[in-house]
This record gives C-alpha cells, sequence and structure tokens, in this order.
C-alpha cells in the first residue's frame, strides 16, 4: 500500500533534483506547444550501443492499473556477456523509461512522468550502467516513445516532450527547437499533413532530425533542420504505398547511419517497411525493404540493432527480424512465454528478453535448421512495490 507518508518523500526526492538542477543553471525551455496524439510504438525495446554494448528496457512488477509496475533497464556491455540489471536508483519509474547512448560505454537515461512527477529527470552512466549521476531535467516531460531522446555529435541532445514539443539541449540548457503544430506550418509539414511527432534522432553529420505521423497519403514524415529550415527528408515510397497513409514507429541512429521503421496503411492492410539511410545525412541515399504485411497485429516490440539490423514483435509471439537493406523478413520460432523484446546482436544472434513479475530471462535462437530457444539466463529483480505514488 502506498502510504502519505511514501508519496510525500518521493515527491520531495523529485522536487530536490529539479531545484539542484535549476540551481546549477539548467532552465526547462518555455512551452507552449500543443498536445499531441500520435499512436505511440512500444516502449519495450532494445537497441544496440556503440561497441558492441547493448540495452533493453522491459515493464516489470504487477498491474499498472494499481501503480505496481515498474520499468526496468538491463544492460549487456558486450555481446557476449550476461545482462546485468541498471535501472538509475532515486526516482519511480512506473512511467516507463529512455536511454541514448551518447558514446561507447555511456548511457543517458530519462524518467517518464508519472503520478505526481511532472517532468522528466536524466541520469547518466559513463561505465555501462554501473554507476549513475544526475543529469539535468527535460519539462515538460518525455513523451511515451522510445526515440524520444536522442544523443549527438559535440554533447547535444534532442528530447520530444510529453506536449509535442522538441526540445534542444546544447550543455545543460534546453531550449525550444519546434513542435508538432510549429513543423507542420511549414511547407515540409503541409506536404505530409503532420499530426504527430514520433521519433528524434541526430544525423552521421549531426543534423537534427524528426519524424512524425502524415495524414497525407504516401509520404513518410521525416525532416532534417538544414539552415534554419526544416526540410522533408524522409524516402520515396513505392507506388504501391502511394495511396496509404505512413506513420514513422522508429527512428534512430547507428554506426552505420539512420534507422527507420514505417507502417504504412491501417486495418487488415497495415505493412511495416524498414528504411535505411546510407549517406553521411539524411535525404540523400534511402534504401528500403520490402513490405511485410501485418493486418491488425498489434505491434508490441520494435528495436534496431548492430548495422541495419531490425527486429519486430506482433502480438503475444510472433518475432520478425530483418539484418539490413536487401535482406527478408524472417519468422521466428514461436517466442518464449513473456518475451518482452527481442536483442539483436553481431553475427545475426537474436535473444528473446522474458519478463514477467520479478523474474528476468534471456532465450538465445539456436543456429542450424532447427532452429530452437535455448535459456541462458535467469536473473532475480529486486521490485520495489510500494514506493510509487
Amino acid at each position: 500500500m502506498i502510504t502519505p507518508a511514501r508519496r510525500a518523500a518521493r515527491t520531495a526526492a523529485a522536487l530536490a533534483m529539479l531545484a539542484a538542477v535549476t540551481g546549477c543553471g539548467t532552465r526547462p525551455a518555455a512551452s507552449t506547444d500543443q498536445p499531441a496524439t500520435p499512436p505511440p510504438p512500444p516502449l519495450a525495446t532494445s537497441s544496440a550501443g556503440p561497441g558492441g554494448s547493448g540495452w533493453a528496457i522491459v515493464p516489470m512488477g504487477g498491474s499498472a492499473a494499481k501503480e505496481n509496475n515498474f520499468w526496468e533497464l538491463f544492460v549487456r556491455p558486450a555481446a557476449t556477456a550476461a545482462w546485468q540489471q541498471a535501472t538509475p536508483p532515486g526516482v519511480a519509474d512506473n512511467g516507463g523509461l529512455v536511454v541514448t547512448s551518447p558514446a561507447i560505454g555511456s548511457l543517458l537515461t530519462g524518467f517518464r512522468p508519472s503520478q505526481d512527477l511532472t517532468f522528466s529527470p536524466l541520469a547518466a552512466s559513463g561505465n555501462d550502467g554501473a554507476n549513475w549521476a544526475p543529469a539535468g531535467l527535460v519539462s515538460p516531460g518525455l513523451a511515451s516513445l522510445p526515440d524520444a531522446l536522442a544523443a549527438g555529435p559535440g554533447g547535444r541532445l534532442l528530447a520530444l516532450t510529453n506536449r509535442g514539443g522538441a526540445q534542444l539541449a546544447v550543455g545543460p540548457v534546453w531550449t525550444r527547437l519546434s513542435s508538432v503544430g510549429a513543423l507542420a506550418t511549414t511547407a515540409a509539414g503541409k506536404a505530409c499533413g503532420l499530426t504527430a511527432l514520433t521519433a528524434a534522432a541526430f544525423s552521421r553529420s549531426g543534423t537534427p532530425v524528426l519524424a512524425g505521423v502524415c495524414s497525407r497519403p504516401g509520404v513518410a514524415g521525416i525532416f532534417a533542420d538544414r539552415a534554419g529550415g526544416w526540410r522533408p527528408a524522409g524516402p520515396a515510397v513505392a507506388e504501391s504505398m502511394a495511396r496509404q497513409t505512413i506513420d514513422v514507429v522508429r527512428l534512430t541512429a547507428t554506426g552505420s547511419g539512420l534507422v527507420a521503421l514505417l507502417r504504412a496503411g491501417t486495418g487488415a492492410g497495415t505493412s511495416l517497411i524498414a528504411a535505411f539511410a546510407l549517406a553521411s545525412d539524411t535525404g540523400s541515399q534511402w534504401t528500403l525493404s520490402a513490405p511485410v504485411h501485418i493486418g491488425t497485429a498489434q505491434l508490441r516490440s520494435a528495436t534496431v540493432g548492430p548495422g541495419f539490423s531490425v527486429a519486430v514483435i506482433l502480438d503475444a509471439a510472433t518475432g520478425l527480424t530483418l539484418t539490413g537493406p536487401g535482406a527478408s523478413w524472417l519468422t521466428l520460432p514461436a517466442l518464449p512465454r513473456w518475451t518482452a523484446t527481442l536483442a539483436l546482436g553481431p553475427s545475426g544472434a537474436v535473444d528473446a528478453v522474458a519478463a514477467h513479475a520479478s523474474t528476468f530471462s534471456d532465450w538465445l535462437l539456436t543456429s542450424g535448421s532447427a532452429r530452437s530457444w535455448r535459456l541462458t539466463q535467469t536473473l532475480p529483480v529486486t521490485i520495489p512495490y510500494g514506493t510509487s505514488g
């Protein structure tokens, strides 16, 4: 049971962090952005970091309705290493976690708002999550999107907020970059019929890139901030999708370029397409995968791995992977029970990351003609029941 004392203590801790950060010169950007309501991509995800590391974010604990759900971060410092729990301490994470990696061994985690928390504290680690330190905040809070936080060259950061805004940080100070409303009024936004922002990233050359949902058919809503103005930077879609609306589910940077996951069509006609920006900047060399038809299946998780590899989970037990440009989508064997996300490693390695109550487990997909899942790790997790509120 959540007691008034615990509620007051958690609120006081969050406000203390806010006071400490603002006292050091970090000030949240003023925002008049209007709320955006995109169909949210799932927060449960896994990513490959620079240098062969990786991390996974999964919900654990109990009922979200009773505020007994807790999001946990697990880190694998190298592809051959075991997973380690690395959730930053000190802030309730019932609202979800968003993670980006500024450099090898470096992680930046943002806590999404929940209950009394109206902003998003940030925590930074320089040793793959072994130790954490406060790293400022985003106000208003981060959007419920896996790509709501992105790190770029020179220590710059991008953030999407839960009021439809996009903010840019250079050093400790966040400033307004754009918003769904402002971007929708540009020529690029009008051509797309932009209705929501869904992802933020930096191109390899350091250009801020935003992605979203388009109401006009046949347009993939990806925009680059060039010379102080927003320009269309998405791929040209196939003629077969010219009459379908498209939303960008994921947009993230890898060591090879940008990877986007597009969802085209609606209802029984829905398909997923992966898009790969191979050049040093966006808008010049996009390569699209063949579409994979998913119909009315619900997207449960979307993962970007090393190079240009991609994986998704549909409904409860269907997993699909794509190794990169020119490859075909592959259907995996039925996923282990409680699989929350898929983790991708080098040389085509695929792990099913399962989380249930207080148990984390990792299953490796065996190679060969008779592929199956082999349990490789089980990790008990201490769930801080009774600390949220």
